[in-house]
């Protein structure tokens, strides 16, 4: 029995080495890339990445959340974070007036709301024919998102299911000319367009109703 011994603790040995290479060369987990690094801090902090700098086995990554700004490690093989540090504390809120103020130095108009979320200020702006919304950052003012979210002269949303570019069409298909003007006017029933087509022998006025497209009306000019 103890010949058998050694060969087969030799082959236990050779086995376990084996299985131990196969593993660390075929199964192991790809190192993280720089990008799935910033993805896996902003996923786990809820924050944004300032810069990220890779040393050794580990990302040194900078990011910022709600108004403070960290450092942090992460090894880009175990996924582990450590050392994380605060750099620079967060500041102070801005009041709801000095966003008012940031805002309308971007954007000059008249504010329709002002609405606080988490670490970010929304606020919507009028100006002459159109709406604004603004993202602004609650601790700079920085102004992050900007986004034209109606026009005055188009129907509410929901209302109407003919779009303006419907209605020039359809008023074409009436007289084929040149679109001088097109306006829109809200009614209880879904409201109409008014289309103003203009050719070289004749000049027409198409009201269209927003919501089923007829002809509502046609005013030509005499005169003309």
């Amino acid at each position: 029995m103890k010949k058998w011994t050694i060969p087969v603790s030799i082959m236990i040995i050779l086995c376990s080495f084996s299985l131990w290479f196969l593993q660390d060369r075929f199964f192991r987990d790809k190192p993280l890339e720089e990008a799935e690094a910033i993805s896996r801090i902003e996923e786990l902090y809820n924050g944004q990445v300032e810069h990220i700098k890779k040393r050794g086995e580990n990302y040194e990554i900078v990011f910022f959340r709600g108004g403070a700004t960290y450092a942090i490690e992460l090894n880009q093989h175990t996924q582990q974070v450590s050392n994380l540090k605060i750099k620079k504390p967060a500041n102070k809120l801005l009041t709801e007036q000095e966003i008012r103020q940031r805002a309308l130095a971007h954007t000059p108009g008249v504010i329709d709301s002002v609405t606080l979320t988490d670490t970010t200020y929304m606020v919507q702006i009028k100006k002459e024919d159109m709406v604004k919304k603004l993202t602004l950052d609650a601790y700079t003012g920085k102004v992050l998102t900007e986004v034209e979210v109606q026009q005055a002269t188009e129907p509410d949303e929901g209302t109407s299911v003919i779009s303006k570019q419907q209605a020039i069409q359809i008023a074409l298909q009436q007289l084929n000319g040149e679109v001088d003007s097109v306006d829109f006017e809200k009614t209880e029933d879904g409201g109409y367009y008014l289309v103003e087509i203009e050719t070289d022998k004749d000049e027409a006025v198409f009201q269209i109703h927003a919501v089923s497209g007829k002809v509502l009306s046609v005013t030509w000019d005499n005169d003309h």
